[in-house]
């Protein structure tokens, strides 16, 4: 279980590399607009990029910890069940 999270935790976060909105020279044609256009839509694609990688995180965070929290539920029940065991053991069987 715990490798299937992690492979996803890394498809996840490679999986979008943020993009790099950089200057680009504008250009008289376009009345000087064009860049800026391109520039807040790729901005807005980088700040898209990165609310879904945080919201990945945050619910690959939960389920790491959901996961542990039942771990050691697990871990608890069973030594509850060998101290059972070792209670209600006949003393022959004892070493």
């Amino acid at each position: 279980m715990r490798i299937l999270l992690a492979t996803a935790a890394v498809i996840a976060l490679s999986s979008g590399a943020e993009a790099y909105c950089g200057p680009v020279p504008d250009v008289a044609k376009d009345g000087y607009q064009g860049n800026d256009l391109k520039r807040t839509l790729c901005l807005q694609d980088e700040l898209t990029q990165s609310a879904q990688d945080r919201a990945i995180r945050s619910e690959l965070d939960a389920t790491l910890s959901r996961l542990q929290r039942d771990l050691q539920q697990q871990k608890m029940l069973q030594q509850q069940l060998q101290i059972e065991l070792l209670r209600t053991k006949p003393n022959y069987l004892l070493p």
